[in-house]
C-alpha cells in the first residue's frame, strides 16, 4: 500500500531489531497491553508466522518514507482482535519520536483504513486512546 509519503509493508526477518527495540521500550508500554519484555526468539517467531491475519487475528504492517533513499521505517500499524464474524478489528498506529507531528500517521491511517473496509470489508475499526496522548485524540 503506498501513498505520497509512505509505504506500508509486510514485515521481513530484517525487521527484528527494529521490533526488539520498539517492543521492549518500556516509555512506550503504556500505549499499548504490553506488561513484560520481548525476546528476540518471540519476536523472530512472530514475523514468521505473521502471514494470515484470518489465522492470527492481527495485522502488522511497518510504515517506510519512500522518499528516502532507501527507504526508512518509521513506525507500524496493527490491526488486532481481528474479528471475521462481526467485520471488525482494533487499529494501533506507532511512529518514532523524530518523525511525529508531520501528518505521517494520518497517511497511515488512511492507507490502512482504505485496506480494512474495501479489501477485509470489515465495517467496524476501533482504538483505545489514552486520555493524554492529545496528539492521537485530535
Amino acid at each position: 500500500m503506498k501513498s505520497k509519503n509512505l509505504i506500508l509493508r509486510a514485515l521481513e526477518p530484517a525487521d527484528v531489531d527494529i521490533l526488539y527495540n520498539w517492543e521492549n521500550n518500556t516509555d512506550i508500554w503504556h500505549l499499548s497491553s504490553t506488561l513484560t519484555p520481548f525476546s528476540r526468539f518471540a519476536l523472530e517467531q512472530y514475523i514468521l508466522n505473521a502471514d494470515d491475519i484470518f489465522t492470527s487475528k492481527q495485522l502488522r504492517l511497518m510504515i517506510d518514507l519512500h522518499a528516502e533513499d532507501p527507504e526508512r521505517t518509521i513506525g507500524c500499524v496493527d490491526l488486532f482482535d481481528f474479528d471475521p464474524t462481526h467485520m471488525r478489528a482494533g487499529v494501533g498506529i506507532m511512529v518514532i519520536e523524530p518523525e511525529r507531528g508531520k501528518g505521517y500517521a494520518s497517511e497511515a491511517l488512511d492507507l490502512i483504513l482504505d485496506y480494512a473496509f474495501n479489501i477485509l470489508r470489515l465495517h467496524q475499526l476501533y482504538s483505545n486512546v489514552i486520555s493524554g496522548n492529545t496528539a492521537s485524540l485530535e
